[in-house]
């Protein structure tokens, strides 16, 4: 009973808070402390911000299936995206990235990713030809 307390007491402090949203749509693999989990979902610390330089990055993190199957409204998943960037894997100083909008989540969320290591593979190799290019 007292658990089920604390979860409904979680679930309405979510309606306006990531880090509750984080809690219940993603510490389960990610861990509350975003290390991930062996052989399942990747550590965030130094891996994020790779990916909010690309358009190929961006969709691939509003591509995978946690993000684009999150019973999240796009506003509110867009809040926690940008939420987990700043709380996992800070900018780099200097570094300027575009935060995610309702408007670019609902457009991307739904098409659906047919290989995620392969998504994550492309995404990658964009970002380390952008940051040769900047070289």
């Amino acid at each position: 009973m007292v658990v089920l307390a604390l979860l409904c007491g979680l679930a309405e402090r979510a309606s306006a808070d990531p880090w509750a949203d984080y809690v219940l749509h993603c510490q389960g693999c990610h861990r509350p402390d975003g290390s991930g989990s062996a052989g399942g979902a990747p550590p965030f610390a130094g891996n994020l911000h790779r990916f909010v330089l690309t358009p190929e990055g961006r969709a691939y993190l509003l591509r995978v299936p946690g993000v684009a199957h999150a019973e999240l409204d796009d506003a509110r998943l867009a809040t926690l995206l940008n939420w987990i960037l700043a709380q996992f894997d800070p900018a780099p100083t200097g570094m300027e990235w575009t935060p995610f909008s309702p408007e670019e989540v609902a457009k991307l969320r739904h098409v659906p990713l047919l290989s995620v290591p392969q998504a994550r593979h492309h995404a990658l190799l964009a970002a380390d030809e952008g940051e040769a290019r900047k070289r």
